[in-house]
């Protein structure tokens, strides 16, 4: 059962990495920080700790400085590489 929960939160994976993108493309800030604040947890709960752990670094970044920057551009493209990652040693 837990694993066939995995199986589906991976599945998702591919339309939370989109609303990331779309939320560094548009610079928006609250938009990030509702995605990473969802995966944050999420993520644990599945045993993804590494990426729950970026998504809370992401979070308090964002929420530190209320915008996007050149820091918090590249933790985000850290998450989307160990999303798209767990997407493939799936595959």
């Amino acid at each position: 059962m837990f694993e066939q929960l995995k199986i589906q939160f991976l599945a998702s994976f591919e339309n939370k990495m989109e609303s990331l993108k779309n939320a560094l493309e548009q610079q928006d800030a609250q938009a990030l920080t509702v995605s990473v604040h969802q995966l944050t947890g999420s993520s644990g709960s599945y045993g993804f700790d590494a990426i729950s752990e970026l998504c809370s670094e992401i979070e308090n970044l964002v929420h530190d400085n209320n915008v996007i920057d050149s820091i918090t551009q590249v933790k985000t493209q850290q998450l989307l590489e160990m999303m798209a990652e767990q997407i493939r040693n799936t595959a």
